[in-house]
């Protein structure tokens, strides 16, 4: 227990070493547009990608059709009708939850 706690708090100040070297390291570089267009689609990609892999594979082998689809549908209208992270996440987590109570 402790040595996972150790583990944790070592990989935490890691990642805030390396985001802090960054930012200290190009506060005077201006990033072209283009790049930090780029690097605002990084994490809606990875989210997709993860998202993705959930819904349609279940420890390795194809998740059969079921409540998760339904809530995956349920969040993609909510994120075209919205283009909100917040309530598409939001709507996606309580759509999964209702309906596994429900089934």
């Amino acid at each position: 227990m402790a040595t996972d706690l150790l583990i944790v708090a070592a990989v935490a100040l890691g990642t805030l070493g390396m985001r802090v070297s960054m930012v200290t390291l190009l506060a005077d570089v201006t990033i072209p547009q283009r790049v930090e267009q780029a690097l605002g689609l990084v994490a809606p990609a990875v989210l997709a990608g993860l998202v993705a892999q959930t819904l349609f594979l279940d420890h390795g082998d194809w998740r059969p059709p079921g409540t998760w689809h339904l809530a995956g549908l349920v969040a993609a209208v909510v994120a075209w009708r919205t283009r909100s992270f917040g309530w598409t996440l939001l709507t996606g987590m309580a759509a999964v939850w209702l309906l596994e109570a429900l089934v």
